[in-house]
């Protein structure tokens, strides 16, 4: 009989006890957490040499204006602003990873890859990036600066749109993150957000 009224009360002392290790537990995990990692300094434009104006490529809209450049991080850059201009800034982060030096060329196909979003009266911006490879967050960085010199020298947007395309999707993302509040909404077109690996094993 007594074992019986002492099992209750067992059963009681030992939630307590697993309740009360759990709480240390915890504590002592957040306590070995690592500080969250500052997020980057958002690149300025106020240094930037001016974008000079350039020819649009075909298979865009009469009347649009094209603007081209390197900007100090040595990446080339496109943008263009089409005539009857609904407001919205899309900016691309173009798929890859490219390997090797920048090339300017690779904005003009971005931009008439994607000349629809021109057509559709926005304006677009895209870099080639500075460096080749699966440098995520020095792309990203790439992309805010760009934003910062449209808005400083072309005109400045009543909405912005990230746009990434394959690995960009991950440029894109990151940059959100990096950089919140500057950006109005986000899109990304068959997204690679595994990570570099994970996507990239199968190649090797």
């Amino acid at each position: 009989m007594a074992s019986k009224t002492t099992r209750p009360a067992r059963a009681a002392g030992l939630a307590r006890h697993a309740t009360l290790v759990a709480l240390m537990l915890l504590a002592g995990l957040a306590g070995c957490q690592s500080p969250a990692p500052a997020l980057s300094p958002a690149p300025t434009a106020s240094t930037e040499p001016p974008a000079q104006a350039s020819t649009c490529p075909p298979n865009l809209p009469d009347g649009a204006r094209c603007w081209q450049g390197t900007d100090s991080a040595g990446a080339h850059y496109l943008m263009v602003l089409p005539r009857e201009w609904s407001g919205v800034l899309v900016l691309h982060a173009h798929g890859g990873p490219s390997l090797g030096a920048p090339k300017a060329e690779r904005t003009q196909e971005d931009l008439q890859r994607w000349a629809v979003m021109v057509r559709a009266g926005h304006a677009w911006a895209g870099t080639s990036f500075a460096q080749g490879g699966v440098a995520v967050r020095a792309a990203a960085a790439d992309t805010e600066r760009l934003r910062q010199i449209f808005v400083a020298q072309v005109a400045k947007p009543r909405r912005t749109l990230l746009h990434g395309q394959s690995w960009g999707a991950s440029v894109a993302a990151k940059g959100a993150e990096m950089y919140p509040g500057r950006y109005d909404a986000v899109l990304l077109s068959s997204g690679v957000l595994a990570g570099g690996t994970r996507a990239y094993d199968m190649r090797l």
